[in-house]
């Protein structure tokens, strides 16, 4: 009677370890880059950007604010966009180191 529940315990405290540390993790990760993409688009405005792109800069209608206009929008669009690219690789990357060490501790505790 007491295997079994000492059995239980240790099962189910491996299980909330790993939710712990894969599921919560994740939410971790997911929360602190939404922070930092608010932060990214409080000064890029890639959305915003986009949806402006036709139109002209400061409401100058001539072809000038045209031409400048589309023209900065482009290179900020793209500028932002690859900003956007690197700070998603980043992230995805240490997620994945994340889950990625308790493997590689497991594997090189049993290798000894």
């Amino acid at each position: 009677m007491w295997l079994v529940y000492i059995l239980k315990t240790i099962g189910l405290k491996i299980v909330l370890f790993l939710k712990h540390w894969y599921i919560d993790g994740f939410w971790f990760a997911y929360k602190n880059y939404m922070f930092v993409m608010r932060m990214l688009d409080r000064e890029w405005a890639l959305f915003v950007t986009v949806k402006h792109l036709f139109k002209p800069l400061y409401q100058d209608y001539s072809f000038a604010g045209y031409f400048i206009g589309i023209g900065f929008r482009i290179v900020r669009s793209i500028m932002a966009f690859f900003i956007y690219l690197v700070i998603t690789v980043i992230f995805i990357f240490l997620y994945l180191v994340w889950c990625g060490i308790l493997p590689v501790l497991v594997f090189k505790s049993l290798n000894r």
